[in-house]
């Protein structure tokens, strides 16, 4: 009983101790979270834009409509592009938060 009790108190007490992010892995955290969000509302405004190309288009002749797809095809990949880029720097920047963390620039959050 007192080993197991011994252990709980250490499993316990490693995991408040594991819990305390510094500065810096907080501040990757939310860099990270920041990047994320706005390379999706990147890719849903080039979405928004490519789906309103084709039903602009859909009623057209077929060779507009061929036209529209290629369109909107070449906005959404133009999204996905930029926000793949976004969360690219978002992610470069946490991971150098990260390694200043690592390389113990600042010890304790305030």
């Amino acid at each position: 009983m007192k080993t197991a009790l011994t252990i709980f108190t250490l499993a316990f007490g490693l995991t408040f101790v594991g819990c305390n992010d510094s500065v810096y892995d907080e501040r990757a955290d939310q860099v990270r979270d920041t990047s994320q969000e706005y390379a999706e509302n990147v890719r849903d405004n080039y979405d928004t834009a490519a789906d309103n190309v084709e039903d602009r288009y859909e009623s057209a002749r077929p060779v507009l409509e061929e036209t529209a797809d290629e369109r909107a095809e070449q906005l959404e990949d133009r999204g996905e592009t930029i926000a793949d880029n976004i969360e690219d720097a978002g992610e470069r920047r946490a991971d150098s938060l990260e390694e200043m963390d690592d390389n113990g620039v600042v010890t304790e959050v305030e």
